[in-house]
């Protein structure tokens, strides 16, 4: 059961990810947090898979007494976050106090507790003494977003004291002991670039490159917890500017609310020696990312859409980034060319419904509409299906013919999608 409310206080976040949030905390705990460690000091490294669901990473974590949860792993937070539990789900929290969270979105702050001294168990990795915000309202529906059990996200303390490798092909993550870790023998085909670490916020350098061939130096913040190439602030910069192409579209839901800004593809993105043509970049809007926008002068943040490219090494004591090119990189950015987003209202069930439906799009034109059950894509029946195979088809080449069967209030009927490039 939750322990007993302290004082109510008034805490400020903000939220820059497009699906992940990030949270920067005004008020400290009363208490020092203690480092995350190995269970085993002797021990080297600690492995363990993951899921990789909509370019995000999801790792198993154990709080206090609790069943295993399931959390966001996610550079851009400072502090952990439960944003919602299940039936069923049972935890035991230390000291809490009821408190009141603002963030990205044009509605009211929503009602939170914030715990501290939390003991966090990931795989063969402990931490006593943790912070931890719990949501009262569950505003971000991240179970039925991702088709599975998704509790919350943590960030910082899992990478501050070690040196975390993460395979995304393989979908598997290493710790290591900064004392003990030794260079892959691949380096040479990476680069490693200088990591800035500034308020726990981890930020690397790149360089936009314009259509006329003109170079915008760019800080960026490192996030694992946001499934976009990239977002870009175009009031940071009087260079950086909205492509033609740029789109009116819905980003995402932010903690008071939902996010809306424009996509289009810049002409090309440069990290180190390694360079990305068209990519597909989100520009969030003033009025939803409020003063997130311009944070640490930065000018965005580098999201998973690239990370997923490389094989990354990300070394908070040394600071500094390796990243190695993995079979990915010169995957085509992924477009969803349908206009539908999806989620299961009922987590672990293969039961799919449109929760949103981008105006103009293929779908729109079809007259389908929010809350329309798809039933079969293609032939095949979605109950075989998870959320990543159905966007897998969603991202298929402009022009190929996409079949669903949709239930809506009883009736049955099938639509034909063309797939489109709207940019």
């Amino acid at each position: 059961m939750i322990g007993k409310f302290r004082q109510l206080m008034l805490i400020t976040f903000l939220f820059t990810g497009m699906m992940a949030p990030e949270f920067t905390c005004t008020v400290r705990s009363q208490n020092l947090l203690k480092d995350l460690s190995f269970i085993d000091l002797n021990q080297k490294k600690v492995s363990f898979s993951f899921k990789f669901i909509n370019n995000l990473i999801i790792v198993p974590v154990i709080i206090n007494d609790s069943d295993t949860l399931h959390f966001i792993l996610d550079t851009g937070l400072n502090t952990s976050i439960m944003t919602e539990l299940s039936m069923g789900d049972s935890i035991s929290l230390n000291y809490t106090r009821q408190v009141k969270l603002k963030g990205l979105g044009q509605g009211e702050p929503v009602d939170a507790l914030h715990s501290y001294g939390n003991n966090f168990y990931i795989s063969g990795i402990r931490g006593s003494n943790q912070d931890l915000f719990v949501l009262l309202q569950n505003v971000f529906n991240l179970s039925s977003i991702f088709g599975t059990r998704v509790h919350g996200l943590i960030g910082y303390n899992m990478f501050k004291n070690f040196i975390v490798e993460i395979n995304y092909e393989r979908e598997y993550i290493t710790f290591y002991n900064p004392q003990k870790y030794k260079p892959s023998r691949y380096r040479k085909k990476g680069i490693t670039i200088p990591l800035e670490i500034h308020n726990t916020k981890p930020y690397v350098y790149g360089t936009i490159i314009l259509e006329d061939n003109t170079e915008v130096p760019v800080k960026l913040l490192l996030d694992t917890g946001a499934s976009h190439a990239l977002w870009i602030d175009v009031n940071s910069d009087t260079r950086l500017i909205l492509p033609d192409n740029a789109v009116d579209v819905f980003l995402g839901k932010g903690l008071n609310g939902d996010i809306y800004g424009k996509i289009g593809k810049m002409h090309r993105f440069n990290i180190g020696k390694f360079s990305f043509d068209n990519p597909i970049v989100a520009f969030p809007d003033s009025l939803s990312a409020g003063d997130a926008l311009g944070r640490d002068n930065r000018n965005g943040s580098l999201g998973s859409e690239i990370l997923r490219r490389f094989h990354v090494v990300i070394d908070y004591p040394n600071h500094q980034i390796t990243l190695y090119p993995n079979s990915k990189f010169r995957s085509q950015f992924r477009l969803n060319r349908t206009g539908i987003d999806i989620e299961a209202p009922m987590p672990e069930f293969p039961y799919y419904v449109i929760s949103n439906i981008r105006k103009n799009s293929p779908a729109d034109r079809a007259g389908l509409r929010k809350g329309d059950e798809i039933k079969y894509l293609n032939g095949k029946n979605t109950v075989g299906m998870n959320i990543n195979d159905i966007y897998a088809i969603f991202q298929q080449h402009a022009g190929r013919r996409t079949k669903l069967t949709i239930s809506r209030d009883g009736y049955v009927f099938k639509v034909v999608l063309r797939l489109e490039d709207f940019l």
